[in-house]
């Protein structure tokens, strides 16, 4: 069976965490430039086009209303956003700002360092061939500018006071860059890198599940093949009993190695019925008839048995599931056989199961199921309930041994 194939492009989601802010970013550049032309204004006496600078600006918020909504549209109806939709953003972006200087002194203006956060935000979030593209078209505008703007109306009295401004304007046109590309980028690399954890998990999950299917398969194979050797045992222990019915020691036997072909014969039953519905039930009786069914094959246990919640939900507890739990017993019995306990808990959304024993536990606080070192058995105990939506933790017990909590939505684990 070939393995499945994942995309390492940036998902939906991620970009539509981008476009958002983006347009908080394009928010904070209107009402920077608002508040830039009326300091000029207000301060300055300068004559500016407002007009012209008025008309700019709102159609720069326009355009950030409609993305807004494409926001809502994106994240309540799922429509998806693009790599291409997000380079059309930085585009505008990049074009609404050259239009800006276009009427406040061009390229002479000290805010053209602006013009780089589009590319630093198309660089990390987008492919090669948008990024190339918003490039060319940065360059095109900048090089515009050179040579046709319109120039800052200075008077003779602020054409002393040029160069300082021009300085000011410049190491405020570096801090704003310096303060977006650390707090946005930032972000940004933190998704990426989350989105890469989550990948990696996808794929070993991936793998994991590809070797329970074939595991999976081998045991339908053998419980079909199980079936007749193990009716044949039963019929030679029945033979057996009736004709050494004057021997209570070897009936004894008899009747023990009987109650253990018989729980050998359902937990096959069990395995063939495992695409079927199970039954609803209170997870208390479910728990009991999985420690009674248990008990059979390991009739040398010691267990107790805590059920620590009151009302106790009512679900069903799938064949893979009852194979989990019945695994981890083993374990903690193959461990401590003396001593093992079993509590049950619940809340409203979540089912809570410790198992503990008592024997030489590990070295460390707490273990993560996929470490290594685990059995076949408790490997696939850990998949079947991650599979379920559940987790499985091992924890270090005070008193020596080991806990094993095993966690499930109840929504999940019917």
């Amino acid at each position: 069976m070939p393995l499945p194939v994942y995309n390492t492009a940036m998902p939906s989601n991620a970009l539509v965490s981008v476009l958002h802010r983006l347009v908080l970013l394009r928010a904070v550049t209107i009402s920077a430039y608002v508040a830039a032309v009326l300091f000029a204004v207000l301060v300055f006496k300068w004559s500016l086009p407002l007009l012209s600078l008025g008309f700019v600006c709102l159609l720069l918020m326009a355009y950030n209303l409609l993305s807004v909504l494409r926001l809502r549209l994106a994240r309540k109806r799922g429509y998806a956003i693009t790599a291409g939709e997000v380079a059309r953003q930085l585009s505008i972006d990049i074009l609404g700002h050259g239009l800006w200087l276009f009427f406040i002194g061009g390229a002479s203006n000290p805010f053209t360092a602006l013009f780089l956060l589009p590319l630093v935000i198309a660089a990390a979030t987008l492919p090669a061939r948008f990024v190339w593209p918003l490039t060319g078209l940065t360059l095109l505008t900048y090089s515009t500018l050179l040579v046709w703007y319109l120039p800052l109306p200075l008077s003779e009295e602020s054409m002393a006071q040029a160069f300082f401004l021009h300085t000011l304007g410049m190491w405020l046109a570096f801090v704003a860059a310096a303060l977006i590309v650390a707090g946005l980028v930032t972000r940004i690399g933190q998704q990426l890198r989350s989105q890469e954890r989550a990948l990696a998990e996808a794929r070993e999950a991936g793998l994991r599940h590809q070797q329970v299917l074939g595991l999976g398969l081998q045991a339908a194979g053998a419980a079909h093949r199980l079936g007749t050797p193990l009716a044949t045992m039963t019929v030679l222990v029945d033979e057996l009993s009736d004709e050494h019915s004057e021997n209570p020691s070897l009936r004894a036997d008899l009747d023990l190695l009987r109650q253990q072909l018989q729980a050998c014969r359902a937990e096959l039953g069990r395995l063939r019925a495992g695409c079927e519905q199970p039954l609803p039930q209170t997870v208390d009786t479910a728990l009991l008839g999985l420690l009674e069914d248990w008990r059979v094959v390991r009739p040398a246990a010691q267990t107790e048995v805590a059920v620590l919640g009151a009302q106790p939900p009512v679900m069903a507890w799938s064949f893979d599931l009852r194979q989990a739990l019945l695994n981890l017993l083993d374990n903690a019995a193959d461990a401590s056989t003396a001593w093992q306990r079993v509590s049950l808990d619940w809340t409203e959304h979540q089912l809570r199961i410790r198992i503990e024993d008592r024997g030489p536990g590990f070295d460390g606080v707490v273990i993560e199921p996929r470490r290594g070192g685990l059995g076949m058995g408790i490997a696939l105990a850990v998949s079947a309930v991650e599979r379920c939506g559940g987790k499985v933790v091992w924890q270090k017990r005070a008193e020596g041994g080991t806990a094993v909590d095993v966690s499930l939505p109840l929504a999940e684990a019917a």
